[in-house]
């Protein structure tokens, strides 16, 4: 197979799995149920095992590589199983044993925090092991140059691309539950993460992409001064979410100037990684950004919200 079919077919692998990702995120934002929780957990781990398979193959390499890849991956979803075994347990347990209700997912704060590490998790590695796979990073990731290569998995075209996809279906599908002061701001993220320049090669598209990082910071300034004249009353949440959104666009702008400089990608690669999970934080719990109290769960095992909320 040539690098061209190679570089389709991951193409086309990357599309199914960033859709996927945002399925369970949104399944994430709409689980009030222990259960629920534990089939979006479970999804992630899958494609977490699948991903870290691939990276065991490239480190060990041949037959055996495969074989401990394989065995890898097999470990990782058969626990994967289980974390769905023990909620259906507890759910099933609880109405006799007296214990906290089924329909209620105690310490959501610790299941957000999951799905975000999760999802940040493998877009990370799907970035460094298709990147592999297509040839554009080497197979050897020893001492000094570990760095660089996970760096370059983070700026890579199969780790933005489709993180900004996420984000556009994950918005499109969660629109009415973000409040809409904050659904501006959440607009401006897929397109800053698409207009990454050190991502493909080339002048014309490092040029273009820093004039359109430059222009979608000055909308995200310009937003905040705006409600701040008008005298918006924002929740304290989206307040300080967009303040940590302009300062990563400072972040992305020094990481850009210090690649230029010194062709050191680090610093660009951290601001990536704080504007994922920004983006992530607030898709997975967009209830924490609507007042001081998140809507209590309903019982069809949604959180209660304003009308027109979806349920499914």
């Amino acid at each position: 197979m040539n690098s061209e079919a190679v570089v389709a077919a991951l193409a086309g692998l990357a599309t199914g799995m960033a859709t996927l990702t945002a399925v369970t995120v949104r399944w994430a934002a709409f689980s009030a149920r222990p259960l629920r929780a534990s089939v979006v957990q479970f999804l992630l781990l899958m494609m977490a095992g699948m991903l870290t398979g691939i990276l065991v193959y490239f480190a060990i390499g041949g037959s055996s590589g495969f074989v401990a890849g394989f065995w890898v991956a097999g470990a990782i979803m058969s626990a994967s199983v289980v974390v769905v075994f023990v909620a259906f347990l507890r759910e099933v347990r609880a109405p006799a044993s007296g214990a906290v209700s089924p329909e209620t997912l105690p310490h959501r704060s610790s299941f957000v925090a999951s799905v975000v590490g999760l999802v940040l998790l493998n877009e990370f590695l799907m970035g460094w092991s298709f990147s592999l796979l297509a040839g554009w990073l080497p197979t050897g990731a020893g001492g000094a140059r570990l760095l660089p290569v996970l760096t370059g998995a983070i700026v890579s075209p199969w780790f933005v691309f489709p993180m900004a996809l996420e984000m556009v279906l994950t918005l499109q599908w969660l629109t009415r539950a973000v409040p809409r002061s904050l659904v501006r701001y959440l607009w401006i993220q897929p397109a800053a993460m698409a207009c990454s320049p050190p991502t493909v090669a080339g002048l014309p598209w490092v040029i273009g992409t820093a004039v359109a990082d430059s222009v979608l910071m000055a909308i995200a300034v310009f937003v905040l001064l705006l409600h701040l004249a008008r005298g918006v009353d924002l929740p304290s949440a989206i307040f300080a979410y967009a303040w940590r959104l302009i300062i990563s666009f400072g972040l992305m702008g020094a990481g850009l100037y210090v690649w230029v400089a010194y062709g050191n990608l680090e610093l660009f690669a951290v601001s990536l990684l704080v504007q994922m999970l920004l983006f992530l934080h607030v898709s997975t719990d967009p209830w924490h950004y609507r007042g001081p109290t998140p809507a209590p769960a309903a019982s069809d095992g949604t959180r209660g919200q304003a009308p027109g909320v979806p349920t499914t």
